[in-house]
């Protein structure tokens, strides 16, 4: 298997894993919380995988900068999610959920930043750049800005419409890698 075939791959992986760990075995009852979220932790790994590997088909200083900002809010977001499925009482959920929006937020303001190298090179056309640009700034704004009580609210409505958006043009630069000629 090539390079870019595993790339492509991981991309698609980062698009759809969680959502299958989410949707296919936390919901369903296969598994408990804690199982479901290390699933999905594994499965969002491959994300900065995939931007990493790409880095090294073509080198930029915002992809390595995002790429450095997406493992610092990955870390987070992880952390915050493996506190809150613990389930050792309200405190550690509390503790948990006041971790997850910045985590989360900066893991999206990486991505952004990410895309915006990438619309500074040939590695994919503008519009898919362009298009992880939109809707990761969208994911980071909204998770950056609102605060808890507003996100409790809404949030429950929009994150999962913008993460499907953002898992979808994950899987569409999946494809494009995979085809992308060197």
């Amino acid at each position: 298997m090539t390079d870019k075939m595993i790339n492509g791959i991981l991309f698609i992986l980062a698009g759809v894993g969680s959502i299958v760990a989410y949707m296919a075995l936390g919901e369903t009852g296969l598994l408990d919380k804690g199982h479901t979220e290390k699933f999905a932790a594994y499965a969002l790994l491959t994300l900065p995988l995939a931007f990493m590997m790409t880095r090294n088909v073509v080198r930029n200083t915002y992809i390595d900068a995002g790429l450095i900002i997406i493992l610092v809010g990955l870390s987070m977001g992880l952390v915050s999610d493996a506190i809150t499925s613990a389930e050792l009482g309200a405190e550690s959920e509390s503790i948990g959920e006041a971790i997850a929006m910045t985590g989360w937020s900066i893991m999206y303001l990486g991505i952004f930043i990410t895309a915006i190298g990438y619309l500074r090179t040939k590695l994919f056309p503008n519009w898919l750049s362009g298009l992880l640009a939109l809707s990761s700034f969208v994911m980071f704004a909204f998770l950056a800005v609102l605060n808890g009580e507003q996100l409790e609210k809404h949030g429950d409505n929009i994150i999962p419409i913008l993460w499907m958006i953002n898992s979808l043009v994950l899987v569409i630069l999946g494809i494009f890698t995979t085809r992308r000629t060197e």
